[in-house]
């Protein structure tokens, strides 16, 4: 079958693959660049003068984005090649915005609550410790009261009993006796 012939999926596996990768890439770009520069203009509109970023820049940060989505895309989950390349662009392009506004990005407000040297932690390791927090903090939600999750919250960033009790307005008892029945209760999950 000619390469011009194939589907953006087909041509997608090809570059994955390394089959005639160079061809089928720049045949892809070719067909999806014009949907790379309405992105990119329909986010300097939405922006409208608020704007510094130039255009090549945008334009730039779009590519990236179509060369991710295309190294990412996984076949049969409901998207085609096409709308997923869309999806990309469009949020990182937000993001690039997002960050010349000066407005954290979802990935450095991710970034805040993970743990200290994560960047030289193994993936399975850090993914493992994100899930252990997240599943934490809905043990949290759901089995403390309000009191005792704030005196936990505030002890485990450090708080002494007096300033907690002091913020919380309560006896420096109150904060002992609602940190032990936290304890106590999660000491059930783990």
């Amino acid at each position: 079958m000619i390469l011009s012939e194939r589907s953006d999926e087909e041509l997608a596996g090809l570059f994955l693959r390394g089959e005639q990768s160079a061809e089928a890439f720049g045949l892809l770009l070719e067909r999806l660049q014009p949907v790379l520069h309405a992105k990119v203009d329909s986010a300097r509109r939405r922006a409208g003068t608020n704007i510094t970023i130039a255009r090549d820049d945008l334009l730039q940060e779009a590519m990236l984005a179509f060369l991710s989505a295309v190294t990412a895309y996984q076949p049969g989950r409901g998207a085609s090649l096409r709308t997923f390349v869309s999806v990309c662009v469009t949020n990182r392009l937000s993001a690039a915005m997002r960050r010349q506004a000066g407005v954290p990005t979802e990935q450095e407000l991710l970034e805040s609550d993970l743990p200290p040297g994560y960047e030289s932690m193994d993936p399975q390791d850090l993914y493992a410790a994100m899930e252990d927090a997240r599943r934490l903090q809905n043990i949290m939600q759901r089995q403390l009261t309000a009191l005792e999750r704030g005196v936990l919250e505030a002890h485990m960033a450090g708080e002494r009993y007096e300033a907690i009790a002091k913020c919380l307005g309560c006896t420096t008892k109150a904060v002992d006796n609602a940190l032990q029945r936290a304890r106590k209760k999660l000491q059930r999950y783990f």
